[in-house]
């Protein structure tokens, strides 16, 4: 399997001989344009160094309210304490504040008064009326409307398509997409009112779609697009909407935990079509399940990172449209060269079988 780090790693030093080739023979043959050349390339990287170390101005949080939803643990639960610690007005939306969720019992022991945590199951139109209803009722005096609306609330489910359930496909979209699409909607009127701004979590795997997450990943490709549409519908008011994609963080989150794969699994096992497991038998199916396990444990269990952009997207003034928010520098390399390149490139770069893996049952066995 080709390696993005590794393409990166030669394709750099192909394009650093060849613009060392293209200056030295410019030195020799028009000293004039060598000079020019020079200076443009210099001063290019010059600005992109000023940009990056340039102190950047944040707002303020005092009298600002934001509402987050899944805050009941992952980036949800971090990014709550981080904005409270910052001086915000947080309202923490977690799906088991009612039923005595310990991340709803955390962030009340663990923060200020400026905290309250919300009731809100981003699939139940009530819940989410009576969430906006709180929120309108509780915003500081000051306040104009609501400053910031975080949509962080997310499910998973993995399984190669033909093992998965249309009513486990509806579940994934109902909550990631149109539960989104829900609360955004319900908040509008108060973010217009601030002038404030939307957050959206997608992810990497909205850019480029992996094998055996199907169901994750068309939900997260349609939040993009919504929230491409939606920046440009809210430019009129002044409401900024921002991106953000993490890459591989599954073990930073609940959305990855060994029991999840457990029930998951079950679950897979038990809505598989007859004809489906006979064609690829069980032992294909374990595997399977045991590979996608293995290959997310290999991501990043410090949330810090996308929290930490998470509250860049709230805090700054004149944030991006889109993060990428990779757990490692290879990691980043590899969602852009997933998401960006030609798929003919990048189909190489994806895990396919090896050699001894276990095959389908209904395939013939090589030997």
């Amino acid at each position: 399997m080709v390696k993005p780090f590794h393409l990166l790693f030669t394709g750099s030093l192909v394009g650093l001989s060849a613009i060392s080739g293209l200056l030295l023979l410019l030195y020799h043959c028009a000293p004039v344009l060598y000079y020019l050349c020079t200076g443009i390339l210099l001063g290019s990287v010059g600005y992109c160094l000023v940009l990056y170390l340039a102190p950047k101005s944040r707002v303020n949080g005092n009298g600002k309210a934001v509402f987050i939803t899944g805050c009941d643990s992952g980036f949800g639960f971090g990014l709550a304490k981080r904005l409270d610690s910052l001086g915000f007005t947080v309202f923490a939306g977690c799906l088991l504040a009612d039923s005595g969720g310990e991340g709803e019992k955390k962030l009340r022991a663990e923060c200020s008064s400026r905290l309250s945590t919300v009731q809100i199951d981003v699939t139940d139109d009530g819940q989410v009326k009576a969430a906006v209803q709180q929120v309108k009722n509780s915003l500081p005096t000051e306040s104009e409307g609501l400053y910031a609306l975080v949509n962080n609330a997310g499910v998973w489910q993995p399984g190669e398509i033909e093992w998965v359930s249309i009513a486990a496909y509806r579940r994934v979209m109902e909550v990631n997409t149109f539960g989104t699409l829900r609360v955004t909607k319900a908040f509008l009127p108060l973010i217009r009112r601030a002038k404030g701004r939307v957050v959206n979590v997608t992810s990497a795997e909205g850019l480029h779609s992996t094998p055996t997450v199907s169901a994750y990943c068309m939900t997260k490709a349609a939040l993009e697009s919504f929230s491409d549409a939606l920046r440009h519908e809210m430019h009129k008011w002044g409401v900024k909407v921002i991106i953000v994609e993490p890459g591989s963080f599954g073990p930073a989150t609940n959305i990855a935990l060994p029991g999840v794969y457990q029930v998951q699994g079950g679950n897979l096992r038990n809505s598989i079509e007859e004809v489906v497991k006979k064609d690829y038998g069980m032992e294909y199916f374990d595997f399977k399940k045991a590979e996608l396990r293995t290959l997310d444990d290999e991501g990043a269990t410090d949330p810090s990172p996308v929290i930490d952009v998470l509250a860049d997207a709230v805090t700054l003034t004149t944030p991006s449209h889109r993060y990428l928010v990779g757990s490692s520098f290879e990691d980043y390399v590899t969602w852009m060269w997933l998401g960006h390149f030609p798929t003919r490139w990048t189909d190489s770069t994806e895990g396919n079988d090896k050699e001894g893996d276990p095959k389908p049952a209904m395939l013939p066995k090589t030997n």
